[in-house]
């Protein structure tokens, strides 16, 4: 570095990145072990120039509330490092551990690792050492010598060419296969499924672990497994940030451990590398593996290690977090990879104890889920309109459509006709408003899902945006991430409302009293107001799992209509 360089490197809003080549964004890396640690040593030459200094008790200022630690300021102290000789430039940064209370680590032993070979690896699984180098089409050039002195002295050394990421494929001992070339072989197989997996070749049979990656292209290919679960915007997403997709799925999540223990030889149970979807961005991975988020077989997700790669994905480097946008499209494009392994679960060799789920037992498994929930959950609701068909209170948002359109079906909820229903678009339905024979829509004592008179004779309306949420938290956040817009909502259908409205909203209940006069959706159960507001409403909503309530019990419902909503 140069002096000016050497004098602003530990700030945090500087960066001296110019090359777009380059791994990673402005982060805060410097800055952390600056003022994360009590003790740092910076020392750097370039173009003759020798500079070395010294900052003691950064981690002590950073965290004084008092104002009795003075601010760290650089020490000059003296160049020494042997392994700049010779070299016409380079840096080097030493930091002591475990010198002040909160440090973490407190030593370097307390994970196991004694030798230059095991530190290797740890460094390439959790540090820059470990690149994503997926879209650059091969690893730097980049010659590493690791040194270790093992507490009881012991000295090792280790040297690397062009390292990258550990690839949970990569560990030793394991018989592995991709999918592509799975798929391949027994493509090549005339006959049923049964006689294909007989024939197929020993080399494809019993594996430890399958993998893949799938590139920008392959993703986004009208053949892709993905291509069923990606909306326009995820197409958008994926073709602007270059996204590749690395998965593996191990026979037994188990495998995990072994390698911790048997392979890297790390203190028992730490499982530095296991199930889970890693982000990553410009061939850095960013922050911690995070959960899967399966629906069904989420056993699977211990199994799975996924690394979803985004070109300028630009994420808080600070907090490694990435735009809301990009992380549920990593999480989808992981659902998608373990769903495409589901289907080659025999050619895995059977965990120890325990079988591979076939696709019966899978079967077998949901059904006897489905049937344990509807005993605990049970859906018994008949009216002079008929009996609804759905037995089970919903519990998915699809669950609340099929049994909105019930009641519309029965004629419990009337003058409504339907333009078309979507998964894929911004909002989830369109409709008409068809009030066209007077007294029957009007609110009155007998008709208490009725809507205002004023409404009652209008006839055929404008189309309106219907969205539909299992419960109406789930509104709220696509509202905070502006994926859809309060003033653009007619009306929402919801089993449950769960708690996080009241941030926002507050409802005026349709249900007690002569409260539903104001009604403009028949069958609505609640006005929504923006908190603090005295005018119009937002929109209007229905509440379900009220509605149902207040059908066989009004009285008992609307005193807990007044008590959850007015008091």
């Amino acid at each position: 570095m140069s002096e000016s360089e050497f004098r602003y490197c530990l700030r945090p809003n500087v960066s001296f990145k110019k090359q777009a080549d380059l791994r990673g964004h402005k982060g805060v890396g410097a800055t952390f072990l600056a003022y994360g640690f009590s003790f740092l040593k910076l020392q750097s030459r370039k173009s003759g120039l020798e500079l070395a200094a010294i900052l003691r008790q950064g981690r002590q200022w950073a965290e004084d509330n008092s104002g009795t630690v003075p601010r760290p300021k650089f020490e000059a102290t003296k160049f020494e490092v042997p392994y700049l000789v010779g070299e016409a430039s380079g840096t080097s940064v030493s930091i002591f551990v475990g010198k002040a209370p909160g440090e973490r680590p407190k030593n370097l032993n307390w994970i196991g690792a004694q030798s230059a070979d095991q530190w290797a690896e740890i460094l390439r699984i959790k540090s820059p050492l470990g690149g994503i180098y997926l879209s650059a089409g091969k690893t730097p050039s980049i010659e590493v010598v690791i040194e270790v002195t093992s507490a009881e002295g012991t000295k090792t050394r280790k040297e690397l060419s062009s390292p990258d990421y550990y690839y949970p494929h990569e560990i030793p001992g394991l018989k592995i296969q991709t999918v592509s070339d799975v798929a391949k072989a027994v493509a090549k197989v005339e006959g049923d499924p049964a006689t294909k997996f007989a024939r197929v070749g020993a080399e494809f049979k019993r594996l430890d672990a399958l993998w893949e990656i799938w590139d920008r292209e392959a993703i986004l290919s009208d053949e892709s497994p993905f291509a069923s679960a990606l909306t326009e915007e995820s197409r958008t997403l994926i073709e602007k940030h270059n996204v590749i997709v690395y998965a593996v799925f191990l026979r037994s999540a188990k495998i995990w451990g072994e390698f911790n223990d048997e392979v890297l030889k790390l203190r028992k149970g730490q499982r530095l590398v296991h199930g889970g979807l890693q982000l990553a961005s410009d061939f850095m991975p960013q922050g911690d593996l995070s959960i899967i988020p399966l629906t069904s077989t989420i056993g699977y997700q211990a199994n799975t290690h996924v690394v979803v790669h985004f070109t300028d994905g630009n994420p808080d480097m600070g907090r490694k977090i990435f735009q809301p946008e990009l992380t549920e499209l990593g999480e989808q494009l992981a659902v998608r990879a373990v769903n495409v392994f589901k289907r080659f679960l025999t050619h895995l060799k059977p965990d120890t104890g325990a079988q591979v789920i076939t696709p019966e037992k899978e079967l077998y498994d949901w059904k006897k889920a489905q049937e344990a929930y509807r005993d605990a959950n049970p859906l018994a609701f008949s009216s002079d309109h008929g009996s609804v068909a759905l037995i089970s209170k919903p519990r998915q948002e699809q669950d609340v459509i099929a049994l909105f359109h019930e009641f519309v079906g029965m004629g419990l909820i009337t003058g409504y006709k339907f333009l078309g229903t979507s998964q894929s678009d911004r909002y989830d339905s369109l409709f008409l408003l068809d009030y066209d024979s007077g007294e029957k829509f009007a609110f009155s004592q007998r008709n208490r899902l009725g809507v205002s008179k004023d409404l009652s004779q209008v006839g055929l309306s404008e189309p309106k945006v219907l969205e539909y949420k299992y419960s109406f938290d789930g509104l709220i956040t696509d509202l905070d991430r502006e994926e859809k817009f309060a003033k653009q909502i007619d009306l929402v259908v919801c089993w449950s409302v769960g708690s996080s409205y009241k941030e926002r909203f507050y409802f005026e209940p349709l249900l007690v009293g002569d409260e539903g006069s104001s009604r403009n959706f028949y069958g609505s159960t609640h006005q929504v107001f923006l908190t603090g507001s005295h005018g119009q409403p937002q929109f209007e909503l229905i509440v379900l799992e009220d509605l149902v309530s207040w059908l066989q019990d009004p009285v008992s419902e609307e005193a807990r209509q007044k008590r959850k909503y007015r008091d």
